[in-house]
């Protein structure tokens, strides 16, 4: 009798925040659970997002089935666009995830003219499918975007539980409501292993009601006498349909000014106005257009929902402040309220905003990041779900190392043991026979892929590091132009310096670089077999152990040499 074989991959999510993607392979029939994208950090500049490695799903495509999307944020469907070019198989997902989706594709097909087909297979929030053979399980769970999903794949010794990102909250609206009763069949069938978000592990009690933004601004709508601007991130529709249930209370209107068009409470907005069953619970008759915004006579009946993404959020704050937006003008009357927490990445642009906006007259409510929590789980909703489902094995997923840790404790406080709690990273490959975890663990390389614009992973680790060097120490350009018979120096060599020193400080330093260079090309003229790359190389290395000796600085140099 053959044996049944289970295989678990992160491709990314491990260790980090974002970049959620993972391989389950049973009996090899291949899967993919969501692809998403992270933010770089602060050091990576110029890169838009990070994005995981394909090339082990590219070796191996013809062995996937399928990709499941739990819900239409980037961290878990951003990658798609980049994916869908490498491995082109259905996607499973619910209904707005999927349109989410499909605007998601089309625009990056726009933007960088490709063009390729996909599928999207649309499913209902609870459906039992079958996906090559093996039942899908899908449960709805408390999210901050509607539509949200955990996972369920049935293998021969029980279920492969995807919890997803959770909490549990019994009074969350109904497009939000999670299905207890569907987690308690799946618990009673079986479940083999559990893979269970770690990001909020280490906070106490229950996340709800800390992550809901009412009781922390209701105060403020109260006392406001002219419009309210509150900044929210696009992609948190539960925090959306929060400030537009205080607008209609305190008998505003509400408009939608997501500056970028593709943001998702704009794409949300237009989505909904071709359903039948309302995304969000706003009457038409509490929104207004965006020519309510310089209405001066009901400026005290308007509520203005800034929205967009975690990284462009700031720079329009950051506009709006300087007077670059033709319909929103800062006015002493307003009130400002910043319910964005920053997040991983953001926190440069994030805290000059938030310095601008208090050096105007507009009334500046900041809610810090302890005070508005995320919808993630906290210890008590973790253990929840470990008492609903009770898992043979339980696997930290979706966060940093430390919280790998905090989860697997509150696993043992619902007395999981310790063999059979499995932090795994990035690339490592966890086994489990006839529903045995094996000792082994198989391993492939997970590098990351940065974006920038429409190059996918152009840029390397020197690229960034020349970046790095740019903005801190400048650069330093020695031109010079030569006869390419004689290798006589034809013209004054030039050395131009931008971010590097004072002109007026720099003077003996550049007449010392230019004697070194030309020094450099007086030995080449007479060396009959010399190459011009290795004096270019030879007169950056001199330079650059000069520089860094009088000034301490390392800069970027460029040897330019025009042969005539």
């Amino acid at each position: 009798m053959n044996k049944s074989v289970v295989k678990l991959t992160p491709i990314g999510g491990q260790a980090e925040n974002g970049k959620s993607m993972y391989c389950l392979e049973i009996d090899d029939q291949w899967f993919i659970i969501d692809a998403g994208y992270r933010f770089p950090e602060v050091d990576k500049l110029g890169v838009d997002v990070i994005i995981p490695n394909f090339d082990y799903l590219k070796e191996n495509k013809d062995k996937i089935k399928a990709i499941f999307i739990t819900h239409g944020h980037d961290d878990v469907m951003g990658a798609l666009p980049y994916l869908l070019q490498e491995v082109n198989v259905p996607i499973y997902t619910t209904d707005l995830t999927a349109d989410l989706i499909d605007q998601l594709l089309q625009r990056y097909m726009r933007h960088s003219h490709v063009s390729y087909k996909y599928k999207i297979k649309r499913v209902n929030m609870n459906a039992t499918i079958k996906v090559a053979g093996v039942t899908v399980e899908f449960f709805p769970i408390t999210h901050s975007i509607p539509g949200s999903v955990g996972l369920a794949f049935l293998t021969p010794n029980g279920y492969v539980v995807y919890s997803s990102e959770f909490i549990i909250d019994f009074g969350a609206p109904e497009r939000f409501r999670c299905n207890i009763q569907k987690m308690m069949e799946i618990g009673k069938k079986g479940v083999l292993a559990l893979l269970c978000e770690s990001s909020y592990s280490k906070n106490d009690g229950y996340t709800s009601p800390k992550h809901k933004l009412t009781d922390k601004i209701e105060s403020i709508f109260e006392d406001a006498t002219g419009r309210i601007i509150i900044s929210s991130y696009a992609q948190n529709a539960f925090r959306t349909q929060e400030i537009a249930q205080l607008a209609k209370k305190y008998n505003r209107k509400i408009c939608f000014y997501g500056r970028d068009k593709y943001d998702n409470t704009n794409t949300i907005m237009r989505i909904a106005r071709h359903t039948k069953r309302p995304i969000l619970d706003i009457h038409p008759s509490y929104i207004a257009d965006s020519k309510a915004i310089s209405d001066k006579k009901n400026m005290d009946k308007l509520v203005v929902l800034l929205s967009g993404s975690p990284r462009r959020i700031y720079h329009d704050i950051l506009d709006i402040i300087d007077g670059g937006d033709e319909k929103l003008k800062l006015q002493e009357s307003d009130t400002f309220i910043v319910a964005s927490p920053v997040l991983p990445g953001t926190e440069k642009i994030a805290n000059r905003a938030i310095n601008e906006l208090y050096k105007t007259d507009t009334q500046i409510h900041v809610l810090k990041n302890k005070e508005l929590q995320s919808m993630h789980a906290s210890e008590e909703d973790i253990k929840v779900l470990i008492q609903i489902l009770n898992p043979k094995y339980f696997i930290p997923i979706k966060g940093e190392y430390q919280h790998f840790v905090a989860v697997s404790d509150v696993a043992k406080k619902m007395s999981i043991k310790d063999d059979y709690i499995i932090i795994v990273d990035n690339g490592e490959i966890i086994t489990f026979n006839d529903g045995k975890l094996q000792d082994y663990r198989d391993s492939i390389t997970i590098e990351d892929v940065m974006i920038d614009g429409l190059g996918i992973g152009d840029v390397g680790v020197k690229v960034i590091d020349d970046r790095n060097q740019l903005q801190n120490d400048g650069v330093v350009i020695i031109g010079m132009t030569i006869d390419g018979k004689t290798k006589e120096i034809v013209a004054n060599t030039d050395v131009q310096t931008r971010g590097f020193i004072y002109l007026k400080d720099s003077e003996n330093i550049v007449r010392a670089i230019i004697e070194m260079a030309e020094k450099e090309l007086e030995a080449y003229k007479k060396d009959d077999n010399g190459d011009i790359r290795d004096v270019r190389q030879t007169i950056k290395d001199k330079a650059n152990r000069y520089i860094i000796k009088e000034t301490g600085k390392r800069p970027v140099i460029l040897p330019v040499i025009i042969e005539l």
